[in-house]
């Protein structure tokens, strides 16, 4: 089991640091006040919620981004979790995560169903989000109540760490706890799976430990590469906030430093079935089957592997869409120039850019250049090629 998992908070007295904000969301929950909480990443905001709910006897109905995009869906989903009473416990509340998120193209009219379930539900409504400033929720934010949760100092995130260094027997030193700490950047999860990489990599530095997207990322990686527990697997991607697609370009990449023959073998396989659901949710728009991806892009890639290789190794992000982007821009004057000259020349694009040296001749001609209709951008262009 992942640390995080393991040492999830129970209950109220031991979410580190929000005293204020925990407070605020109990007479939130008991009045049925509906609340979003605003922080940071890793500060403790689902688990608040969670914990709250534990010693309260309450259910907890979560849905995210990922689980609920658009109108259809939000109303089918939390409609009926707004509604109905939770069969075993006391009282029930409705967690909505990162309503930040319900930015895309395929989460139209998501927010305004929001909206309808937090004025009919019958249960407490508590949303989370990183940005309290985004825009694309201010209506929900005017029907809510904000509630701040710090930014946690590195001496809060330093007694957690050697908390739970100790009860795991890890044999850390401070000093290089309070650095995982201070790197951490306020960031309690980002902060526990640095911890985690102690337990599999042995290491005894941190010069790999650094909060940026590359590294967070490369830790994920590294533990998905090096561990085979299927339990630890299952929830591997928990505490990124990156999209599938850039996870699959960074496995995509850096499998073959890991895995051989086989193994590799075996989890290309699984990242093509990855792929498969990835065009099925494109398709149906049906995104229920992010759980089927998930599951193939980290049980499955980890579980591929017979033996894990030793040593350390640098992992990077896949440079091929960065390269298509370059060709692309690169192209671009070219491809729209080529455009104009394919309508007179009752020829497709395609083949005016395959031959365009031939055809661009023609564009010495200054009345050809004014019958296409070039602009001064693409006349710079081919002054200059």
């Amino acid at each position: 089991m992942l640390l995080l998992d393991k040492y999830r908070p129970k209950n109220s007295g031991e979410i580190f640091g929000q005293s204020y904000a925990l407070n605020e969301l109990r007479k939130c929950v008991n009045s049925r006040t509906p609340a979003i909480l605003v922080g940071k990443t890793g500060v403790g905001k689902t688990s608040s919620v969670y914990a709250l709910a534990n010693e309260m006897n309450y259910e907890v109905v979560e849905s995210n981004s990922s689980d609920v995009r658009n109108k259809e869906e939000i109303q089918r989903f939390l409609g009926n979790a707004s509604s109905q009473m939770s069969l075993f416990q006391k009282g029930k509340i409705v967690l909505i995560e990162e309503i930040d998120g319900l930015t895309g193209r395929y989460d139209r009219g998501g927010v305004n169903a929001i909206i309808d379930v937090i004025k009919k539900s019958g249960f407490p409504i508590i949303l989370t989000a990183n940005d309290a400033w985004n825009k694309n929720f201010s209506a929900v934010k005017k029907l809510c109540k904000v509630i701040n949760f710090e930014t946690l100092g590195y001496t809060t995130i330093f007694s957690i760490l050697k908390d739970i260094s100790e009860k795991e027997g890890l044999g850390i030193q401070d000093s290089l706890l309070k650095s995982l700490a201070i790197r951490s950047n306020g960031d309690a999860r980002a902060a526990l799976i640095d911890l985690e990489l102690f337990r599999y990599g042995n290491f005894n530095n941190i010069d790999f430990v650094s909060r940026d997207i590359t590294n967070e990322i490369s830790n994920v990686l590294r533990v998905l590469f090096k561990s085979k527990n299927p339990n630890d697997l299952f929830s591997v991607f928990d505490s990124l906030h990156e999209d599938m697609d850039e996870i699959g370009l960074w496995l995509e990449e850096n499998t073959p430093k890991e895995y051989s023959g086989r193994d590799l073998s075996n989890c290309f396989d699984y990242l093509s079935k990855s792929d498969v659901y990835r065009g099925r949710i494109t398709k149906r728009q049906y995104y229920r089957f992010l759980v089927y991806r998930r599951v193939f892009m980290s049980a499955g890639v980890g579980l591929s592997k017979e033996e894990k290789k030793n040593g350390h190794i640098n992992y990077s992000r896949n440079s091929r869409i960065l390269k298509m982007w370059i060709w692309n821009n690169k192209n671009s004057k070219k491809k729209s120039i080529s455009n104009k000259i394919a309508k007179y020349a009752h020829l497709s694009t395609r083949r005016i850019m395959k031959d365009f040296y031939f055809y661009g001749s023609f564009l010495k001609n200054e009345d050809f250049v004014k019958t296409i209709g070039l602009n001064e951008d693409e006349m710079e262009w081919v002054r200059n090629h």
